[in-house]
């Protein structure tokens, strides 16, 4: 997250959908990592606009001690909590070699922090850019579910940008799933894929 992207329209978006899967006791225990690419420029009033975008509370927003462009590893060591988790990349999942890794998540840190037996649902934004949506999705499962077995996940796409949630336990993005699509009708199809 960028402090110039603060108070889009993808942030309100982000919200709506986590305040339907909080509101029906989806996410449990859910905390948001902003992944900042600039955090000397945030000060608490930023913090408190971000929660209030995202439906959260700002205690609910992870506070890092190492700079993501330090040390990615340490980063994301720091990371402890258990429950539901939102990240909040610039761009998204990083597949290959990116220019600014600063703007990504790593396919191996979104399994990082999947660990091997949390029951925790992840929630991942992604900005899809010239590519249509649904491909750039496929993509992002293929190289996750390459990268090692037993991950599960949902994806809500739009035209332009996609969240991924994803688990190790089945039933859980199953609930993402039925909740979208019992809120969008006919128009769930359309909008929500499971894998």
């Amino acid at each position: 997250m960028k402090l110039g992207f603060l108070g889009d329209a993808i942030d309100y978006w982000k919200g709506s959908l986590f305040l339907r899967l909080q509101n029906r006791g989806i996410l449990k225990d859910f905390l948001v990592d902003p992944m900042l690419t600039d955090p000397e420029d945030w000060h608490a009033a930023d913090f408190q606009v971000y929660a209030n975008l995202l439906q959260t509370t700002p205690d609910q927003i992870l506070r890092h001690k190492t700079k993501l462009q330090e040390n990615r590893e340490r980063y994301f060591a720091e990371v402890i909590h258990t429950g539901d988790l939102f990240v909040d990349p610039n761009t998204g999942i990083g597949l290959g070699y990116v220019r600014h890794a600063e703007k990504y998540i790593r396919v191996e840190e979104v399994h990082q922090l999947l660990g091997e037996k949390l029951p925790r649902i992840l929630c991942i934004y992604q900005h899809v850019g010239r590519e249509k949506t649904i491909d750039r999705v496929n993509k992002l499962i293929t190289a996750l579910a390459e990268f090692s077995t037993g991950i599960y996940c949902c994806s809500y796409e739009t035209p332009t940008v996609a969240m991924l949630f994803a688990s190790r336990k089945q039933n859980r993005v199953q609930q993402v799933k039925e909740c979208f699509k019992n809120y969008l009708g006919r128009h769930g199809d359309m909008r929500v894929r499971l894998w």
